[in-house]
């Protein structure tokens, strides 16, 4: 009878601290989870600038010149400066972070490469190729990876565009030779828009949750394009010429950005 009397005490003293546990939420409480935490996510707009070097590659077509099917090319370096804006999608406490960005950019570059040829009686004749890129601009998808709250590190690629003008210039100083052939030097320009690919990558720092600082390298690549000059030479007739022009450049710039909506 006594052993019985002692189990119903110790039942209903467990049962009564059981229930003062309960009350208290100290026993079969859910855990707390941890906050959302995505600082990169949102909308932002920036401005960069930065350093170019362009390339031009020319190769010469015209049937029957002494440098028929080679190729001249030249590297020139310049100044950059455009602005940016984007947008990132980044899921609660994750490191990964998706994005996508449009830029558009003025660029101070003509790299011009020269074409000498030999002709008989060892006369030379040079011709001046020159291209210059206005402007450019890329759409480009972005994929980093967050290795610190404030810190972000990225790969980017997509598309690219620019404006070139491309100039084929002939001082022809065999037209020295007797009987003299007038109506040079003459120069031709084409400005075309052309569209190609880039790639490249960065890193970002944010700082007081709405501003963005960056280093960023892209390597970009317009395409070829493929043009027919022709002169009017008084005392030569019509003159032709083909050329095909591949332009390519990299940069590396700084940029700032501000990042719009409130920090998570």
């Amino acid at each position: 009878m006594k052993r019985q009397r002692s189990r119903a005490f110790l039942a209903l003293a467990f049962g009564l601290i059981s229930a003062h546990a309960w009350a208290d939420g100290w026993e079969g409480k859910r855990p707390i989870p941890p906050p959302c935490v995505s600082p990169f996510a949102g909308a932002y707009l920036g401005l960069a600038a930065g350093y170019a070097e362009q390339r031009a590659e020319v190769t010469n077509l015209q049937p029957g010149a002494p440098a028929f099917g080679q190729t001249f090319s030249d590297n020139e370096g310049g100044f950059t400066f455009g602005g940016y804006a984007g947008y990132n999608w980044q899921h609660c406490n994750s490191r990964l972070v998706f994005g996508i960005e449009a830029d558009f950019n003025y660029l101070n570059s003509s790299p011009t490469a020269f074409d000498i040829e030999t002709f008989a009686g060892g006369l030379t004749e040079t011709t001046s190729l020159e291209s210059s890129i206005d402007w450019f601009g890329t759409l480009r998808g972005r994929l980093g990876f967050m290795i610190h709250n404030h810190m972000l590190v990225y790969a980017t690629g997509g598309l690219a565009y620019g404006r070139a003008d491309h100039t084929l210039s002939d001082d022809c100083p065999a037209c020295s030779a007797t009987p003299p052939i007038t109506g040079f030097p003459v120069s031709q320009s084409n400005d075309v828009t052309n569209a190609g690919w880039t790639v490249g990558g960065g890193a970002e720092l944010l700082h007081d949750s709405k501003w963005f600082l960056r280093a960023e390298a892209l390597y970009v690549d317009l395409g070829s394009e493929t043009h027919n000059y022709r002169f009017v030479i008084p005392s030569a007739g019509t003159v032709t010429s083909a050329a095909k022009w591949d332009d390519q450049f990299w940069v590396a710039r700084l940029g700032i950005s501000y990042k719009f909506g409130n920090q998570k």
